[in-house]
């Protein structure tokens, strides 16, 4: 009997050293797609949701940025299990295009990171662009999609003329003249009510794969009914998707960082 207790223990104490030692962090990559108020890749940083991520363990990678050779970086990666960038992406341009440039990304990330898992977390419109994205082409490494404040259902937007004038955008719209004016109606047509080739519409009938799914719904959002910004009223998602209600407006803000970065810790503890 005490030869076999013998044998027992140092396996029995091993385990439980390995219990209180930290666990390693899962290797993640995290892309923030922009919406269309936020015209450039800094719309998360000029916001402050970079900053919690970076507290919290997240190592920023930089931006990601289209070149005549193709993706570029504008920094050296550094070693780290959770890494994310900042996109550049054509916010004026119809759904089916940024989705393109977002498969550009994606194949970039793949391959500065092959084997881990990426998530993707979209604004506004950005959320309708990587969903397209994820129907029309198998993305494997794609674990996540978190959205924030984007209309998923039809007529979600609350009107089409107050969307310029209640959001930021509505500041430059005079600047941007016919051709910018003519790209805008291009990229709503494709989201307003009872217009022909509806892309949430078409969205909602679409197999989508099978990973997870974040809703963050902005409760005092004047520019995206807050109920239409739930994953879960898409009829092929129905049932599928995490809420989480944010007490904000429409824009992005710091707390966005402070939340992601919270969704990410709680789920390597449940791991």
């Amino acid at each position: 009997m005490r030869s076999g207790v013998g044998l027992m223990l140092p396996g029995f104490w091993l385990g439980v050293l390995l219990c209180l030692l930290p666990l390693p962090l899962a290797a993640q990559v995290m892309l923030l797609i922009p919406g269309h108020e936020g015209q450039q890749f800094q719309a998360f940083r000029e916001a402050g949701v970079t900053i919690p991520l970076t507290s919290s363990g997240w190592v920023d990678g930089g931006q990601m940025l289209p070149s005549l050779r193709g993706v570029e970086f504008d920094r050296s990666p550094e070693a780290s299990s959770r890494v994310f960038y900042t996109l550049l992406m054509p916010t004026e341009r119809p759904v089916s295009m940024q989705a393109e440039w977002l498969n550009l990304y994606l194949d970039a990330a793949t391959r500065r990171h092959p084997g881990e898992p990426v998530i993707l977390v979209a604004h506004s419109i950005a959320g309708v662009v990587a969903r397209y994205a994820l129907v029309t082409r198998k993305r494997p490494e794609v674990e996540t999609l978190i959205t924030i404040a984007s209309p998923h259902v039809d007529g979600s937007m609350i009107e089409f003329g107050d969307f310029f004038w209640q959001s930021p955008l509505g500041t430059y719209t005079p600047l941007l003249g016919a051709g910018g004016m003519q790209r805008l109606l291009e990229l709503y047509a494709g989201i307003s009510v009872n217009q022909p080739g509806n892309i949430l519409r078409w969205l909602a009938h679409q197999n989508h794969p099978n990973i997870r799914y974040v809703s963050i719904i902005r409760l005092l959002d004047t520019v995206v009914d807050p109920m239409m910004q739930d994953l879960n009223r898409v009829a092929n998602l129905r049932g599928r998707a995490e809420v989480l209600w944010s007490p904000a407006g429409h824009a992005l803000e710091a707390s966005d960082g402070t939340l992601l970065a919270a969704l990410f810790l709680e789920r390597i503890r449940r791991d």
